[in-house]
């Protein structure tokens, strides 16, 4: 699973510009952003990576991809500590935290980490 990680102006239309792209090449989306002064930063996963990649290289926008693991926890309080204190014992670092479903009392997160084989090993069959 790739995360692509959007940097925008903090702007009217960014985000639409963004989206209408991804919408063009039938790209199905998971996002989340946030702005900090003058810039936006957007965090998403698509249902096509290749043709994600495309749209947004057509889009003229800057990006980085990051390889992620997808990670199935409870939909209960305390989940994500939990999650994020055993790659924190384990002395990972968690980049980006994205979700990407909840349903039935389970959720799904994409999550990049700077050590992929200790987070699969400290994950065990909680990684998808």
């Amino acid at each position: 699973m790739i995360v692509f990680t959007v940097d925008l102006k903090n702007q009217p239309g960014e985000l639409a510009h963004l989206c209408e792209a991804l919408a063009q090449r039938g790209v199905n989306v998971i996002l989340a952003g946030h702005s900090a002064g003058d810039h936006g930063l957007v965090s998403l996963t698509g249902s096509d990576e290749a043709a994600a990649r495309t749209a947004l290289n057509e889009a003229s926008v800057s990006f980085t991809e990051h390889p992620a693991l997808q990670v199935k926890m409870a939909d209960r309080p305390g989940e994500i500590a939990r999650v994020a204190r055993m790659l924190s014992d384990a002395h990972v670092n968690i980049e980006s935290f994205l979700p990407t479903s909840i349903c039935g009392g389970e959720a799904t997160a994409a999550i990049c980490v700077d050590k992929m084989d200790d987070a699969r090993r400290v994950l065990g069959d909680s990684v998808l």
